[in-house]
């Protein structure tokens, strides 16, 4: 009994497989796997990182483009408002044309104070179309002040072409205004970023072809001529993709 014991304990230890630690060329491997694993992963997080400026920058784009959408509908609401409001000021000055006419057939036919009337009534009504205009901004400010002062007897000249530039100034210098918008600039900058995404996602793909070649050498290590064959290529994809990486999109 007492023998079958110790043999019992004897089968228990010759079980036991013998420990070996890993030669110097496993660890080199090991290196260079956890090396392109861990660039990959830094290009990876360093491409989700400007994903989210592109993000960003998309939705200055979008917000960007409404507000001068938005602006030009404002002005050409504006420019046709001062179209409508330019030809009453012409139909003002039109009647006041007319009793000018009449205010001459009366002095010729000799009712001078009927005349004089009717040229102040054609004064008003050109002083009334001219204050209209004013207020209703046909005009600029300072352009119609001798006007107001002093209504002229021809009516003044209204060009479509230059309205549209002095409303497009005057919505550029409002208190409110959001200043020079160039939804393109922003649109350009997201591109841009979505091409170095599109970049460090190829740098990545490199290292995981260098990872995988690592991979085949350490399989083939018995095979001299195929183990250095697959190392060299693994270091040439591994330089290559970090290198490429950092110079080209990384901090681009």
């Amino acid at each position: 009994m007492k023998g079958f014991f110790k043999k019992a304990e004897s089968d228990g230890s010759d079980d036991e497989a013998p420990r070996r630690g890993l030669t110097a060329q496993q660890w080199v491997l090991a290196l260079l796997i956890g090396l392109a694993t861990v660039m990959g992963a830094f290009f990876g997080w360093r491409a989700a990182a400007i994903g989210s400026t592109a993000a960003f920058d998309d939705r200055q784009s979008i917000s960007e483009t409404i507000k001068v959408e938005q602006q030009e509908i404002d002005v050409d609401l504006a420019v046709a408002n001062d179209t409508r409001e330019y030809t009453r000021y012409l139909a003002g000055y039109a009647l006041a044309a007319e009793l000018d006419n009449q205010a001459d057939s009366l002095a010729a036919a000799g009712d001078a104070a009927a005349a004089s009337e009717t040229r102040r009534e054609a004064q008003l009504l050109r002083r009334a179309a001219t204050e209209r205009a004013a207020d209703a901004g046909v005009f600029g400010p300072f352009t119609i002040a001798d006007d107001l002062r002093e209504p002229a007897a021809e009516p003044r000249t209204f060009n479509v072409d230059d309205r549209l530039v002095a409303r497009e100034a005057e919505v550029a210098s409002a208190l409110d205004s959001p200043g020079q918008l160039d939804p393109q600039v922003w649109a350009d900058e997201s591109n841009a970023i979505r091409d170095r995404i599109e970049g460090l996602s190829i740098w990545v793909f490199i290292l995981i072809v260098s990872v995988l070649t690592f991979t085949v050498a350490q399989v083939n290590s018995e095979r001299r001529a195929v183990f250095y064959g697959f190392m060299a290529f693994g270091v040439v994809t591994l330089v290559v993709g970090i290198v490429g990486g950092f110079a080209v999109d990384f901090f681009a």
